[in-house]
């Protein structure tokens, strides 16, 4: 399917930032062909279909394949034409008296022209990833035009999501879409169309890193997601309109294709039963059973007294998508600095606590990270446990042995030795070491 949203039917097409979500998500598991030809045909595509939204995915997209595969015979050759994008951005950035980039659509559905909160959000964290790039590659002078222009829409986007935020007496954090408008907090977000997409869109701001993880506007965020029906299951809500065949009235919907960076929202604020609820939900209600395809969206009340619940156009890349990217971040996770730098590998966070249960095993082999390839294997055997940990250097390592509900480790060693680990969520830091190394624990009743 490459860049297509799905085959066999009328979204047998381009979708813009979701076909860049699949391609980074091809190229983390090592399918660097995939996610190449999807970013060449995007930014074919790019000049006659601009939008910031876009730029940004696109240059997002293309710093993790980088990132990952190491491919820089692709910087060679995508470079003139992503030198183009950046002068454009500086163009509208130096005519903007907000500080802001200009208002464009909200989205393909709804045409209103806001200054998008999401589009936003991910220009910045775009133009410091390409910039690390090229810095990386020997263009200085690009990295820095990059880099100079991502802080200065930093600071007009700080000052636009203080304006227009509103903390609620539930202690959570409502930030519009639409910047500067005022929009008011839904109540429940499938409750309106304007929710609903404000559920489907937002999380690629909370996906960018442009809310520090743990800090108060990431967890109040976080908390208006569980308060206000965000989530069923784990997965993504959304008025079902394309199910019910007319926007004005909804129906209880799903749509998981935007969990995916929900998924790395929620990895980011180290919350792995969630990340597990939605592995399970995803299986279980996103996906036909059995099987891993998956429409856009998925009806949970019947529609039209059907019997059955049904989706939207299937297959769908991006459903199977979050998926993959949801497994992934139960197994690997990479830590980033405030504006996007990868800091370290955190192993093993958030896998389901039945998978350390007496003779069960973990295994990754060489998974692409930002720091080279890492993969590990942890065997249970009664109250012992076997890993053993191959990793490339980074800043920061650590492993989590998430045990079955009533247990906790009694003992850690590494080659032999004893190391600290965080008691209460089985954490045990393993930064400085390299290569293939052995990590044993000691299970004991909590």
């Amino acid at each position: 399917m490459t860049w297509r949203y799905s085959v066999g039917n009328t979204y047998e097409e381009l979708s813009y930032a979701e076909a860049l979500d699949v391609a980074q998500v091809m190229s983390e598991y090592g399918f660097g062909d995939v996610a190449r030809q999807i970013l060449r045909y995007t930014l074919r595509q790019l000049p006659a279909r601009f939008t910031n939204w876009r730029a940004g995915e696109r240059l997002v997209a293309g710093a993790a394949y980088v990132r990952l595969d190491r491919d820089l015979d692709y910087v060679d050759e995508q470079t003139p034409a992503l030198r183009a994008v950046v002068g454009r951005l500086e163009r509208e950035l130096a005519a903007s008296r907000t500080g802001l980039l200009p208002r464009e659509r909200y989205s393909s559905d709804i045409a209103d022209d806001v200054y998008s909160l999401h589009g936003q959000t991910l220009v910045w964290q775009g133009l410091l990833a390409m910039g690390r790039v090229w810095d990386a590659t020997g263009r200085r002078q690009l990295a820095t035009r990059a880099h100079t222009l991502a802080l200065r829409l930093e600071r007009g986007l700080r000052r636009a999501v203080v304006a227009s935020s509103r903390r609620l007496s539930d202690g959570s954090l409502f930030v519009p879409a639409a910047l500067l408008d005022r929009g008011a907090p839904f109540r429940r977000l499938t409750d309106s169309r304007a929710g609903s997409y404000w559920n489907l869109v937002v999380p690629y701001a909370l996906a960018s890193g442009f809310f520090p993880p743990h800090g108060p506007a990431a967890d109040g965020m976080l908390r208006y997601l569980r308060l206000h029906g965000s989530r069923l299951l784990g997965l993504v809500r959304a008025g079902a309109y394309r199910l019910a065949g007319t926007e004005e009235t909804s129906f209880s919907g799903t749509d998981q294709v935007y969990g995916l960076n929900v998924a790395r929202f929620l990895a980011d604020e180290d919350e792995p039963d969630q990340l597990v609820l939605s592995l399970y939900g995803t299986l279980a209600a996103a996906l036909t059973p059995g099987t891993y395809v998956s429409g856009e969206a998925a009806s949970v009340t019947p529609i039209a007294g059907a019997r059955y619940r049904t989706m939207y156009l299937p297959p769908n890349n991006d459903g199977a998508a979050a998926f993959l990217e949801t497994l992934r971040l139960t197994l690997v996770h990479e830590t980033r600095g405030r504006r996007g730098e990868p800091l370290g590998l955190e192993l093993a966070f958030a896998t389901p606590r039945a998978w350390l249960a007496p003779g069960k095993t973990i295994v990754v082999h060489d998974a692409p990270t930002s720091f080279g390839r890492v993969g590990y294997s942890i065997a249970r055997h009664g109250d012992a446990i076997a890993a053993v940990v191959t990793a490339p250097p980074s800043p920061a390592l650590r492993l989590r042995l998430r045990l079955p509900p009533g247990e906790s480790l009694a003992s850690v060693t590494v080659a032999g030795r004893p190391v600290r680990f965080d008691r209460a969520t089985a954490t045990i830091d393993l930064s400085g070491r390299t290569g293939a190394f052995e990590v044993d624990a000691v299970v004991t009743a909590a």
